[in-house]
């Protein structure tokens, strides 16, 4: 099984807000298009890992879907068909900033067999499809499972290309290149460690990495924090600059990001 890492989750009240303010920052933001209720904007980088800005489409905030959400309609019918749309409407109905990532599998099927194997609750996969902004589609595979400090498992049905496109969209204003590590603040850092090593790591891998800080996933150091740690999420970019430089945080909604020669 190869593991990557694919990118990391933002979800944000006004896309359009959201895209100005990652400009702002530097970055060449890109619209993805619309997957039903939300729409997004990538940010990517040279080894095709990538920042997804996310948002409820407008007719989402309508009185009518207002009242289902607090009701928890729709977080109800997702548990009661155990499927991966449970996580997913968690990220749209918490806080605003980092909600999730995702990794890239090449066989999905087989690693949430292994999962069940070692008695992980697996949640049912689902087929996802973006309708793309030029008017073409992608689609790809989603599962997972109901532990937090495991991502969110990603198969590409379509090429990843045309997911997350290289041409024309990785040329940052701030020299951004790749992210070459994350930093997720979670409730116990020891057992998130614990957790993906045992569940994302080929056994060849995983004694190495146990006496170790966090894993790598296709070139990306993936680590974890205690509470102590104050930004949800930072980020640790490399760019072409001669300086490390670290990202006005009101802009970057709740991600902390450092660029690094």
């Amino acid at each position: 099984m190869t593991t990557k890492f694919d990118h990391l989750v933002i979800f944000v009240s006004n896309l359009d807000d959201a895209i100005g303010d990652f400009t702002d920052l530097g970055f060449r933001v890109t619209r993805g298009g619309s997957h039903g209720l939300t729409e997004n904007a990538l940010i990517i980088f040279a080894n095709q890992t990538y920042i997804e800005l996310l948002a409820l489409k407008p007719y989402w905030h309508s009185p009518l879907m207002r009242i289902a959400n607090r009701l928890g309609l729709l977080q109800w019918r997702s548990k009661i068909q155990a499927s991966i749309y449970c996580r997913l409407l968690r990220w749209v109905n918490g806080d605003i900033g980092p909600v999730d990532w995702c990794v890239r599998v090449t066989d999905l099927k087989s690693t949430l067999r292994s999962w069940e194997d070692s008695c992980l609750e697996v949640l049912n996969s689902e087929n996802v499809s973006r309708k793309h902004i030029n008017g073409g589609v992608v689609r790809w595979h989603l599962g997972g499972s109901t532990n937090p400090d495991l991502p969110i498992l990603l198969e590409d049905i379509t090429p990843t290309d045309h997911r997350a496109p290289l041409v024309g969209t990785t040329d940052h204003p701030n020299g951004a290149k790749d992210i070459r590590a994350i930093v997720f603040k979670v409730n116990d850092d020891i057992t998130a460690q614990n957790t993906v090593v045992k569940f994302l790591l080929t056994t060849d891998n995983q004694q190495s990495d146990r006496n170790q800080t966090g894993i790598t996933l296709g070139g990306v150091h993936v680590s974890f924090r205690g509470q102590y740690m104050l930004p949800k999420v930072a980020l640790t970019i490399s760019s072409s600059g001669d300086q490390t430089q670290l990202l006005d945080s009101a802009k970057s909604h709740g991600t902390q990001i450092r660029l690094i020669p």
